[in-house]
């Protein structure tokens, strides 16, 4: 592929507009890795592998966008979309786990990485291509690889950083209304749990690194909601474990409770923290709706976005305003994105 074919490119920003001069791609500024230290389990082992980056890129992608069906295009525009995230995504959290003697891991704490689906996913092909089209292909911002967050389902409004983990915040991980797709895009969903089993599933969590949960609960109640309507704050009144303990009340982050939950029922019992909670008897109801923390890149309204004729431009000024796309350097240059496809994907 011939250098000349970056000629196409135009920036994405929230203010974008149709040039009659298409300049370069931008540099981004910064040299990306060949390979990323990847830890992932293989034929039922850990180990840690030094895999190169754009098959990272492509494995990511294809662990965590793999519809079981859809219209072609509209996937292989998906792909488009989590190739250039989960390449930013890999590079601005490079050495996350450096203490552990390795970069990222394969859960969704970094990225799923499950590289088996390059040989068994229906969409192995469309990956490829995605991985092709946009290869070397980040967000930046403010010259910088910007924090590229993403999750299956906003339930129909995204959140800040900070609301979900306190913390500052990006001024493109906003909170918004995901408006101009259907309502039954994002999903509902409802999950019931005994007293105890909520007990036990608490037991042990921690409100902070020093003060761990103690006692059996006895009521639950959300004590403050973000501006999407997520639990941010969660007040958990408990029995003492001890008698000179006593009754205590304590206050727990929205997300980090989903957390402890998802640890004792798995990650599809408490699905996002957009949810009200009734209490029956012994059980607990909690009814919610969305998949995942909510920040940035909501992937079910992305795919509504794309299937509605949506660019991939649109869907990325959409979720991260502000954000530029720049092209980083180190790869080979058979790696160069090829003209037509960044036309597609930067056009507004």
């Amino acid at each position: 592929m011939k250098r000349t074919a970056l000629g196409v490119l135009v920036i994405v920003t929230a203010a974008a507009c149709v040039s009659r001069r298409t300049p370069a791609i931008p540099s981004a500024g910064v040299t990306l890795p060949r390979h990323v230290r990847v830890q992932f389990v293989e034929q039922g082992v850990t180990v840690v592998r030094d895999v190169p980056l754009e098959e990272y890129v492509q494995a990511t992608a294809i662990s965590e966008v793999a519809p079981a069906a859809g219209e072609f295009q509209t996937v292989e525009r998906m792909l488009e979309v989590q190739t250039i995230i989960s390449r930013t995504y890999a590079v601005s959290h490079l050495g996350r786990h450096a203490r552990e003697g390795f970069d990222l891991c394969s859960t969704t704490h970094c990225q799923l990485f499950e590289p088996r689906r390059l040989q068994t996913s229906r969409w192995a092909a469309a990956s490829s291509q995605a991985v092709t089209q946009t290869a070397g292909v980040v967000l930046m911002f403010d010259r910088q690889p910007a924090q590229a967050l993403f999750h299956a389902d906003c339930g129909g409004h995204t959140s800040t950083s900070s609301a979900v983990w306190g913390g500052a915040d990006r001024t493109y991980l906003v909170a918004r209304p995901d408006e101009g797709v259907p309502p039954t895009v994002h999903a509902e969903w409802q999950y019931d749990v005994s007293l105890a089993d909520l007990t036990a599933a608490l037991a042990g969590a921690r409100v902070d690194a020093r003060t761990p949960l103690q006692g059996s609960v006895d009521a639950i109640e959300i004590a403050s909601r973000d501006d999407a309507g997520r639990a941010e704050q969660i007040t958990i009144r408990r029995r003492g474990g001890t008698a000179a303990l006593g009754a205590t009340t304590t206050v727990m982050r929205g997300d980090a409770f989903r957390q402890a939950l998802s640890r004792a029922f798995g990650p599809r019992a408490i699905r996002s923290t957009r949810f009200d909670i009734r209490r029956t008897g012994a059980t607990f109801t909690f009814s919610g709706r969305g998949f995942g923390h909510g920040v940035g890149l909501c992937q079910a309204g992305a795919l509504a976005r794309l299937h509605a004729g949506a660019s991939p431009a649109d869907v990325i000024r959409h979720y991260y305003p502000g954000v530029v796309l720049a092209q980083g350097s180190g790869l080979r240059a058979q790696a160069t994105p090829q003209k037509s496809s960044l036309k597609i994907l930067l056009e507004p």
